[in-house]
């Protein structure tokens, strides 16, 4: 009878969700999920998103390159959207075709999901690999054949092209180049703080809201609010265990981590706290 009770207010009055990113321009699955299960999701852009594409359509253009390709790496969804906006609408059919063949290696469900709307057909980690030092292992292990091998034959396998943003981590290539894996990145967009961060930040939290953050990027005037009294008013999420060290680094403990980085663990790591 309690339970009724507490699904018919959730019903009624649905608890906040401050979602800190972007919603996806296609389909979020966080909006969908978590407006389907009795929260009311609200999304807050923190960066803005400049596609610089150049250098990519060169290196494609260039004689042999995409035929000699094999392996792309790409870890976030502004990437595949660069990608959906402003590379496959000015590829001939045939250039198409053979990009969207190739294998891609990507961090989590959603990008992968992402990837394979888009028209990706051959993918590899996604929910296998929730960060980058787990997708890092499997590229190796896909790679090298057998774990204990030390090194790749550099006659054997073409230079992996990584896909990135201007501001990434190396975890990546870092660990892939000590196994003698060369990898190539390649800038696919900028980004920049939007200026008011804080003050929305200040204007769209209300009691007992969640508050998630996805990403390090962009955060740095949000977490000088998250004085004692606000975070009483608050629970906080982490996307992974990567945005929770960075919370930690300033003295903020996340109530909850999402065991992976996606909407539907991302939710029940919620509503099992609730």
């Amino acid at each position: 009878m309690v339970n009724k009770i507490q699904e018919n207010l959730q019903l009624r009055f649905p608890m906040k969700a401050l979602l800190l990113k972007n919603k996806t321009s296609q389909l979020d699955k966080y909006d969908t999920l978590f407006k389907s299960n009795g929260f009311d999701p609200e999304f807050m852009p923190l960066l803005t998103h400049t596609n610089v594409t150049e250098e990519f359509l060169q290196l494609i253009e260039s004689p042999g390159y995409l035929d000699n390709l094999r392996y792309i790496i790409i870890t976030s969804q502004r990437t595949v959207e660069c990608l959906s906006e402003s590379v496959l609408p000015l590829l001939s059919q045939e250039a198409r075709s053979k990009l969207l063949g190739k294998t891609i290696y990507t961090v989590g469900p959603v990008t992968k999901d992402f990837l394979k709307r888009v028209g990706f057909q051959h993918l590899r980690g996604g929910e296998d690999a929730g960060n980058g030092n787990v997708l890092a292992d499997i590229i190796i292990s896909d790679l090298l054949g057998v774990e204990d091998k030390e090194e790749v034959n550099e006659h054997s396998i073409h230079e992996l092209l990584f896909l990135v943003g201007e501001v990434r981590r190396d975890i990546i290539p870092k660990k892939l180049s000590q196994r003698g894996i060369n990898v190539r990145e390649v800038v696919m967009y900028k980004t920049q703080n939007i200026q008011d961060n804080a003050s929305r930040f200040q204007n769209a939290i209300n009691n007992k809201c969640w508050v998630v953050f996805f990403s390090p990027q962009g955060t740095e005037g949000i977490l000088k609010c998250l004085n004692e009294e606000v975070c009483r008013k608050i629970k906080i999420a982490s996307i992974g265990p990567t945005t929770e060290e960075y919370l930690k680094s300033h003295g903020i403990t996340p109530d909850i981590v999402s065991p992976k980085p996606d909407a539907e663990n991302l939710l029940n790591a919620i509503r099992s706290y609730v």
